[in-house]
């Protein structure tokens, strides 16, 4: 009977595992798109065997919209070290890039101090990388810290092997440095910071610089889309139409876009209004001049970033959250708030909630953040 009893326990058992075995095979064929939709981290997509396109679609379909928020950001610090209260600001925002300038940097040691702080913080916090940027062609000279930056003008007229040689130099030091991101280089031709009135020269000029930049693993953002005017000067407008436009800094931009697409550089934009072809809106909040121009019409596809949009918003008279919405929607990928705690979390706060009510719509969202995301994934090339 003994014997019995356990053969017939040992019975159910093995149909207990043939219907679990049997159950598995059944729900076998959902688990791979379960899979495919939970997060997976920064630095596993980065050691997958893809190509930058497939890591930046990976990352978009995983990620959280938190994260994808945070990307459209590039913020501004204050101080000369990264504390506790900017390592809360980094992981509370979760944002795309930091911008340093001249008050945050005094010596070598101590920059590459601040900018290891923010990646261990990145890294130990489970966020994106960021971009690390700054201005480099206009840094204020510091014997202590970098080159000093030749003036442009001399500059182009040295030649392009000169300018090959000092782009080379800066853009090692900035990765000693711990950059990743130069917010330069000046493409126009009509500003005090223009390497030249030559607009295929400036074009040579900024495809030179981008090229020893990229091959040093450092990224650049050419200035100002469209041009036509010095776009430097607060509240400028420019009356040229579009065909005059495409035969001055227009053909620089075009010719830039195809130059330079495998190094993957950005456009900036700002305040300034091309009244010809939207006498409504500057530059960063007009959908006419960055979608419909830059993006369909010269097949730019890179990422748009912002000038500081404190000074846009003060210009064009709306609040910062307002203007941060606007210029994502109109095609801006990343904005820059510079410095304001404040306003650092009332743009966080307004992206949030246009992306909540549907102001920002999940598609233009996930648009701006692959476009970073492949910028970031190439670098890791």
């Amino acid at each position: 009977m003994k014997q019995f009893v356990k053969r017939l326990a040992c019975g159910v058992l093995a149909m207990a595992m043939i219907g679990v075995i049997s159950g598995c095979g059944q729900e076998a064929p959902s688990t791979p798109a379960s899979s495919d939709r939970a997060p997976i981290g920064y630095k596993a997509i980065a050691a997958m065997n893809a190509s930058a396109a497939e890591k930046a679609d990976r990352s978009v379909h995983t990620m959280s919209r938190e994260d994808k928020i945070g990307q459209l950001m590039c913020i501004g610090l204050e101080g000369t070290t990264f504390d506790e209260s900017q390592k809360k600001l980094l992981r509370k925002y979760r944002v795309g890039g930091i911008l340093l300038d001249h008050d945050n940097m005094e010596s070598k040691e101590q920059v590459r101090a601040f900018t290891q702080g923010i990646r261990d913080t990145a890294n130990t916090s489970s966020l994106m990388p960021p971009f690390i940027a700054m201005n480099r062609e206009r840094m204020q000279y510091r014997p202590s810290l970098m080159l000093p930056w030749t003036d442009p003008k001399l500059l182009s007229k040295q030649g392009l092997d000169a300018v090959s040689s000092l782009a080379t130099r800066t853009a090692i030091e900035m990765r000693d440095l711990g950059f990743n991101l130069n917010l330069g280089v000046m493409v126009n031709t009509h500003s005090f910071y223009s390497y030249t009135s030559d607009v295929d020269r400036a074009a040579r000029i900024g495809e030179t610089i981008t090229k020893r930049y990229a091959a040093n693993r450092v990224f650049t953002a050419y200035q100002y889309f469209p041009g036509g005017g010095d776009y430097t000067v607060p509240g400028m407008r420019i009356d040229a139409s579009k065909a005059s436009l495409m035969d001055d800094d227009g053909r620089v931009f075009a010719q830039l876009i195809d130059a330079t697409r495998d190094e993957h550089p950005m456009i900036m934009v700002n305040a300034v209004k091309v009244t010809s072809i939207d006498a409504d809106h500057p530059v960063s909040l007009s959908k006419p001049i960055i979608t419909d121009w830059l993006r369909k019409e010269l097949g730019f596809d890179g990422v748009v970033i912002t000038d500081d949009i404190e000074v846009g918003a003060a210009i064009a008279g709306m609040s910062i959250e307002d203007y941060a919405v606007r210029t994502i929607n109109a095609g801006s990928d990343m904005v820059i708030v510079c410095k304001h705690p404040k306003h650092i979390k009332d743009v966080h706060d307004a992206l949030t909630q246009a992306v909540a009510d549907g102001t920002i719509s999940e598609a233009r969202l996930d648009e701006a953040v692959r476009r970073i995301m492949l910028m970031k994934f190439s670098n890791e090339q």
